[in-house]
């Protein structure tokens, strides 16, 4: 699952890819992974642009989109398709009620426990708007100017051919669904930024 704008805290990658996933890429394990909901928040977590906390999905998992996301697929465990529906959902929260994001989510996915209805796979989608990120965090547009949003659509447009077996209809639900997404997720790291700058202010303030 690709986890792009990497936490610039740490010194590197193989110091913030947390454990399991090292144990997991060491064994080369064939078999579908599972994941816990403690080693989805610490994935999650990977991303510099939200944060995740294991109450919240808790929650969600009990509460929320309960019936969207169903019981664990593998034991105890979510499978890694779970586990994007996750991550894509702690993405749409900053922004989005859960009756838009169970709008977002059924739009994109149908049934939920069903893969083969899905317009694109809850894996494809996420890496899609994943790349879209990485290319806004590239180019020199800024987030308050007037274009950003035909900049993510054009960004959107890009990789438009990674998904030729949609009909232009489909395409333009996925589209937009994943310029949403991806302001979604931009707006969250707006607020943790304007957060952090608070608190450093309240520091020196203090001090």
């Amino acid at each position: 699952m690709p986890i792009l704008f990497f936490n610039q805290e740490k010194d590197n990658l193989s110091e913030a890819v947390p454990d399991f996933l090292k144990r997991y890429l060491k064994k080369r394990v064939k078999k579908e992974y599972g994941l816990s909901t403690n080693e989805i928040v610490k994935l999650g977590n990977l991303c510099e642009l939200t944060s995740f906390k294991s109450t919240a999905i808790q929650n969600w998992i009990k509460r929320d989109i309960k019936e969207l996301i169903g019981p664990p697929a593998l034991g105890k465990k979510y499978s890694i398709e779970q586990a994007a529906i996750l991550l894509i959902v702690r993405d749409l929260k900053t922004v989005y009620d859960f009756e838009t994001i169970r709008y977002v989510l059924k739009a994109l996915f149908n049934t939920l426990s069903d893969r083969s209805d899905d317009l694109i796979s809850p894996i494809k989608f996420y890496e899609a708007y994943a790349r879209i990120l990485q290319d806004t965090k590239e180019d020199t547009c800024s987030t308050y100017s007037h274009e950003f949003e035909t900049h993510l659509q054009s960004s959107a447009e890009i990789i438009k051919g990674q998904f030729k077996h949609l009909s232009d209809k489909q395409w333009l639900i996925i589209k937009d669904l994943l310029v949403l997404t991806s302001m979604s997720v931009i707006a969250s790291h707006i607020e943790q930024r304007a957060n952090k700058f608070l608190q450093n202010h309240l520091n020196y303030m203090n001090n």
